[in-house]
């Protein structure tokens, strides 16, 4: 794929872009305001008790509206945008809702202590109230409300109306207030209408975020974003419920992030954040963060069974009964798939999710959460570009069916949440974010045996290994806040620190069909960090400025049991400023400024071995300017420039299964993000991300940052009718061709893939069909440059135009090559769900 299909796929994609606009109208959350910006509230007296709509059949209705209140606190429009309700009786329910909103009068939103006008979603719950004559003001079916107070800053606190049935609610939510233009957060319905079958595939709905699965079904993801072939992690932080995800000083390469624990169905959101701009992530958030919110939602009880091609079956079962102060949930999920492969993957997969939240009052919650999973699979290995050019070898076919592997992680973890108290500091105090804690343990496992070189070093046997990391994981993260408003100024304090231990085994042995012959790495690390942060925000009128500090302190000790030397150790620190400005000249147009220094550690055997060691913590450096555009309620517009200096590179190398630091690296380049509801039930979206990345220290004609992206576009159509229950989303990914060595001697193939998925449910039933790879591009997930040798290669002259020999200390040891997986052809599965 070469410059002229990029050019044309860039200048149809913009124009699209900015005559079609895309997808779903911006994420709200209920937790964050925009600056100075005090919500709407139903006035006093205006609770009154609409009437379960005659006729309808009395199972409950959740309408979410959304709502344009006056500067009068009257109601001047108001559409429903969701309706949970997918019967015969959907339409009634929206007209009740509307007819309902109508009537109420609120106590109008202000900036500043001024009125102002403003859209809010706001949800009305109906549900048949069953109590007998007389024990209520009238004796009809009617609703009770509840409706959840919103304070000076902060939304909805939570709280309950006195009324005794409480089977009506109403939520005003004010957009949320953005630290940086590229933030997004997805929500896990509008995720799920999309093609999947694990968590993995659920982050492509990321702008500017690719995430593919190589080398089996069981091996951590592939994760690109913002100029980063991150491998399997290592420049974005990943985070679940809070609990950080990347492995440090991992066996099979630093940052190891491994997401098949996570059960799709349960996701609530996924929150996502680019740059090192904030103040409460710290190891490995240089090109961004992902935070995966599991469960806020609880999912309602149901059983789901999938069946597709390549003998693909999937069951999925979740009990959450429902009760009131205590909310127990427990999830079962089982996968088992051979995938296209002439060596069939075989890849069995297992994860079971516990957890019990208990409302202890006052808006407290404390949830108890225990996961297990494990997996077991066969791989093809990444096989050779020439091979399969040369018609000798078929692109699903494999060199050495030996490879594959076996995963397990044990974890239990609290979360424990609590607001902060309006008043605590006077009476001009506003309850900003309270606490936030969350404490765990995990133990985990990874047995891998890969084949990247063949017969490079072993001419009779080959080359296979077997990489190990068994590991106990322990720690905790705190946080804090509050906010103080002085007349037109408000200023939110937070704060907070974080404890993570890591006990670690890893081990590289030579191990040709599976079998262990020598071990060349056994060592035992003990890593720790501690990290606390401190962020003042002040907002007076349009005008938001943060300035926050962090500081990371590492404790790195290694034991190579292979040698007779005692264990060595180290230690580093660094401190972390950030910056934001944010305007807001007019309601719809906000303007980002973001500056901060990020982080990622390194393996903590290169960090104290005696020669050449690496740097214990390699720094970033990034800014971005932005804006934002929000129209009409229905069209968010966002463009970025981003600028990013990393001072020590991770690279791969694919002769010891692992990566290495390497020198400095930039990147700088432009993301463009679009998204519109076009209907009430039609949504776009479209993004772009383009960069510069390369390596700072090189010559011109060696620089290239090898397999980082420089062009990706990700767009599509997503419909959902509540009415009908039919839903649906067409979408459409391109990456381009990228360098696959310093020197450009090798390229990377782009592609484009399109998925489609589409499905139907109701109150019982759900049924799903999806086909990926619907044009059946032959494509490929994982590629390296990797010097390679084959059985037949007896020396530089086999090795084929296109490719170059490697000869180190006179010795031939193979051609260097594209070595790849292939992505999988078209591939089509139905899923049926019964809900109860």
């Amino acid at each position: 794929m070469g410059i002229d299909l990029r050019t044309v796929i860039t200048t149809v994609a913009c124009f699209a872009a900015i005559f079609v606009a895309s997808a779903p109208v911006r994420a709200e959350h209920p937790d964050d305001v925009a600056p100075a910006l005090t919500p709407p509230t139903v006035a006093p007296g205006g609770h009154a008790h609409p009437p379960y709509p005659n006729g309808a059949d009395g199972r409950p209705a959740r309408v979410r509206l959304r709502l344009t209140i006056e500067k009068d606190g009257r109601v001047s429009d108001a559409v429903a945008i969701s309706n949970d309700h997918a019967g015969e009786d959907a339409r009634t329910f929206e007209r009740g809702a509307i007819d309902y909103v109508r009537e109420l009068r609120f106590e109008p939103a202000t900036r500043d202590g001024e009125p102002v006008t403003a859209n809010v979603t706001f949800e009305v719950f109906f549900e048949r109230d069953e109590s007998p004559p007389g024990e209520h003001e009238d004796a009809s079916p009617a609703l009770a409300t509840t409706a959840e107070p919103v304070d000076e800053s902060d939304g909805p606190s939570g709280s309950a109306s006195s009324d005794p049935p409480a089977s009506f609610s109403a939520t005003a939510v004010v957009p949320v207030a953005d630290l940086s233009a590229s933030s997004i957060e997805l929500t896990g319905d509008e995720l799920r209408l999309r093609p999947y079958l694990s968590t993995g595939d659920l982050l492509n709905a990321v702008p500017g975020v690719y995430s593919i699965q190589h080398a089996g079904g069981g091996k951590a993801n592939q994760y690109f974003l913002r100029g980063f072939d991150a491998d399997h992690g290592t420049d974005i932080a990943f985070y679940v419920d809070g609990i950080p995800i990347n492995a440090v000083s991992h066996g099979h390469g630093q940052g190891y992030t491994d997401l098949h624990f996570v059960i799709p169905e349960l996701i609530d959101r996924i929150e996502v954040t680019k740059g090192p701009y904030f103040a409460e992530y710290g190891d490995f958030s240089t090109a961004g963060t992902v935070n995966i919110v599991l469960d806020a939602a609880e999912p309602a009880s149901s059983f789901s069974l999938l069946g597709g091609t390549y003998r693909t079956y999937r069951g999925v079962g979740i009990v959450s009964p429902d009760t009131e102060r205590v909310r127990p949930l427990l999830a079962v999920d089982v996968l088992s798939s051979d995938g296209p492969f002439d060596n069939p993957e075989d890849q069995l997969r297992f994860n079971l999710f516990a957890r019990t939240t208990l409302d202890l009052g006052r808006n407290v919650t404390l949830a108890f959460t225990g996961t297990a999973y494990g997996n077991s699979w066969n791989a093809s290995g990444q096989i050779p570009l020439r091979e399969v050019e040369a018609g000798r070898l078929d692109r699903f076919g494999s060199l050495d069916t030996n490879e594959g592997g076996e995963s397990y992680r044990l974890a239990a973890y609290l979360n424990l949440s609590a607001p902060a108290r309006a008043g605590l500091f006077g009476k001009r105090s506003v309850a900003s974010q309270g606490l936030q804690l969350v404490g765990w343990v995990a133990r985990s496992s990874l047995e891998l045996f890969s084949n990247f070189t063949f017969f490079s070093q072993d001419r009779v046997d080959g080359d296979m290994i077997r990489q190990g990391d068994l590991r106990t994981t322990f720690g905790a993260r705190a946080g804090y806040g509050f906010a103080h408003r002085f007349d037109q100024v408000t200023i939110k304090t937070r704060f907070g620190t974080n404890l993570r231990v890591d006990l670690i085994d890893n081990s590289l042995d030579d191990a040709p069909a599976r079998e262990i012959r020598e071990t060349r790495v056994d060592t035992a690390i003990n890593q720790t960090s501690v990290g606390v942060y401190v962020e003042e925000e002040l907002s007076w009128r349009w005008l938001r400025a943060v300035g926050s500090l962090r500081g990371d302190f590492f404790n790195f000790d290694v034991t190579d049991r292979l040698s007779l030397e005692p264990s060595r150790g180290a230690s580093a620190g660094i401190w972390l400023p950030k910056v934001s400005l944010i305007l807001q000249p007019v309601e719809q147009l906000q303007l980002f400024v973001n500056v901060g220094r990020g982080f990622h550690s390194n393996d903590a055997r290169g960090v104290v071995r005696t020669v050449d060691p690496a740097t214990p913590l390699a720094a970033a450096f990034g800014w971005e300017v932005g804006a934002r555009v929000l129209a009409w309620d229905r069209l968010e517009l966002s463009t970025v420039f981003f600028w990013l200096d990393l001072d020590s590179e991770v690279v791969w190398i694919g002769d010891e299964g692992t990566t290495e630091a390497s020198g400095a690296s930039r990147r700088f380049g432009l993301e463009f993000q679009v998204r519109a509801e076009l209907t009430r039930w039609l949504l776009a979206d479209f993004d772009a991300t383009w960069v510069d990345a390369s390596l700072v220290d090189a010559p011109a004609d060696a620089n290239a940052i090898p397999l980082a992206p420089d062009l990706l576009i990700n767009g599509g159509l997503t419909a959902f009718d509540p009415r009908t229950g039919i839903s649906g989303r067409l979408g459409v990914f391109y990456l381009a061709d990228r360098p696959a060595t310093e020197d450009r001697f090798l390229t990377a193939e782009g592609f484009v893939r399109v998925d489609l998925s589409v499905g139907w449910e109701n109150d019982r039933f759900g049924l799903k069909a999806q086909v990926l790879n619907l044009l059946n591009t032959q494509w490929r997930q994982a590629q390296f440059a990797t010097t390679g040798r084959l059985a037949e290669d007896e020396g530089p002259d086999d090795c084929p135009a296109g490719t170059r020999p490697v000869v180190e200390d006179g010795t031939f040891v193979g051609c260097e090559d594209i070595h790849f997986t292939p992505g999988w052809p078209i591939h089509v599965q139905v899923m049926a769900t019964v809900k109860f």
